[in-house]
């Protein structure tokens, strides 16, 4: 049987920005009371080892009773289906201008916890704490971090060696220096001052940005004549790591780093969010060349969200890729506080997809809290809700079409590729589907139904360049890159 083309005629929709329904976050109703988190740190974990996911938020603002603390820290525990309730008797100390890192450190397989942050009287601590494996925390009296400054650190295993060491960077000894922690495997920390990393501080990163197989360092912050700086080094698998004098970073300051793979090449970039030395407040992607090299993404279209915010990378939608959470402020500063969900189309375009209470001096947290294997969002910090100072829990409501079939993306072809703007979509079945182009910076250029008949052509008045095809049928959708040469 011969195949029958149809010709579609093609209307152009030049839009400025567009807003994508495929993610939605939703403010739960009745909402759980969180404490406050300005100047905090929130982390999802299963504590007590129930397999849902707990909550620990640190930082001022208000409580259930309707007082107001300049410092506090609250265990909240989840009965599985995203329902919290505080611990009353933890022992953990009440901090603020606070960061909480989770890891099990003495390989007994649940989450211990290591705080650093101010207390209510403005003294510096860092604190270590084991789990029992039921959710409760015993400090570590005799640990060696008590002359940490309100370090900003990770947990992770530095020297290959099977348990999490952890790096620090801020005040140690009365100096702001980066530091690495050795762990002996049973949760006893050794200070290691020679791996190679000096005369800077910052926010910091642990993930294996060249791809041998350890875990590399990246520093936003400032060197000790206070001059803005972003390094890069690397691990030679041991610990010890080297400056990569170039690798293509802007210096970024008072922000965030989250890094993945969000090209799906195999390797991993990084978004990067703070002021620059134009005292402009940014949210920048970078690519990896896989060179020891990184690109900006200079078209992403990105809302500058930093300076007292955060940043990660996760798949909200189910569909193979990561999304970008931003949560901060941008220039100006209050009121312009933002809380931003970008979409990831796939081929690194991103759309704005959903946007809800914005956050000063603000922290978030993502993880999938009532078991329906979609990641859900608390934030806090100063916020525009009412009232300004708790934490906020959003859920996903996303209408999630699966994950990209590798089946369906192998029975369909878009030909000739690249072309002079007319292109045939074939399918081995007949699908009705709607095709979106987006242009790589986020915007729809044209978008129309596609008849279920097994081919359509396809003709797109645009002008040279990159596009990406989203093809949604309504059970899966899948990406493809088209290029149009005239």
């Amino acid at each position: 049987m011969k195949n029958i083309y149809i010709t579609v005629i093609v209307i152009l929709s030049a839009i400025t920005s567009i807003k994508a329904q495929n993610i939605t976050m939703e403010l739960i109703d009745p909402q759980p009371f969180l404490q406050g988190s300005d100047t905090g740190d929130m982390e999802f974990g299963d504590l007590d080892g129930d397999g849902d996911m707990d909550l620990i938020i640190t930082g001022s603002g208000n409580m259930s009773d309707g007082t107001v603390h300049t410092a506090r820290t609250t265990l909240y525990l989840n009965d599985g289906t995203g329902n919290f309730v505080a611990v009353t008797d933890n022992t953990i100390e009440n901090i603020r201008l606070s960061k909480i890192g989770l890891g099990d450190i003495d390989d007994d397989t649940d989450l211990d916890l290591l705080i650093s942050g101010f207390t209510h009287g403005g003294t510096p601590l860092t604190k270590l704490y084991t789990n029992n494996g039921t959710g409760e925390f015993t400090e570590i009296a005799d640990s060696s971090f008590q002359d940490i400054d309100n370090g900003y650190f990770n947990f992770g295993d530095l020297d290959n060696d099977g348990d999490l060491d952890i790096i620090f960077s801020g005040g140690h000894n009365g100096i702001n220096d980066v530091v690495k922690y050795s762990n002996d495997g049973t949760g006893n920390f050794s200070l290691d001052s020679t791996i190679g990393v000096t005369n800077v501080s910052g926010v910091l990163d642990l993930s294996d940005l060249d791809g041998d197989n350890d875990l590399d360092l990246l520093v936003s912050g400032e060197d000790t004549s206070g001059n803005i700086s972003t390094r890069l080094y690397l691990n030679n698998g041991t610990g010890n790591f080297s400056m990569v004098p170039d690798a293509g970073f802007n210096n970024i300051s008072f922000g965030d780093i989250a890094t993945g793979d969000t090209d799906l090449d195999g390797d991993l970039d990084v978004v990067i969010t703070g002021g620059n030395e134009e005292g402009q407040i940014v949210t920048e992607l970078y690519i990896n060349e896989g060179d020891n090299s990184f690109n900006q993404l200079t078209e992403a279209p990105f809302l500058g969200l930093g300076f007292d915010g955060e940043t990660s990378l996760n798949d909200f939608d189910n569909d193979g890729d990561l999304d970008l959470f931003a949560i901060g402020s941008a220039n100006g500063g209050l009121p312009n506080i933002f809380s931003h969900i970008y979409e990831n189309l796939g081929n690194n375009i991103f759309i704005l997809s959903s946007e809800f209470t914005g956050g000063y001096l603000s922290t978030h947290a993502a993880a999938d809290v009532d078991g329906d294997n979609l990641l859900d969002v608390v934030i806090g910090g100063t916020t525009t809700a009412s009232p300004v100072r708790v934490s906020f829990m959003y859920k996903n409501v996303s209408e999630v079409l699966g994950v990209n079939s590798p089946y369906l993306d192998q029975n369909v072809s878009l030909y000739p590729n690249p072309s002079n703007g007319t292109f045939t979509l074939k399918f081995r079945q007949a699908y009705q589907s709607d095709l979106q182009i987006y242009n790589f910076i986020g915007q729809l250029v044209s978008r129309r139904i596609l008849y279920p008949k097994k081919a359509n052509t396809i003709q797109l008045d645009l002008p040279n360049g990159v596009y990406l095809a989203l093809i949604d049928t309504g059970e899966k959708r899948i990406t493809k890159k088209i290029i149009i040469q005239n």
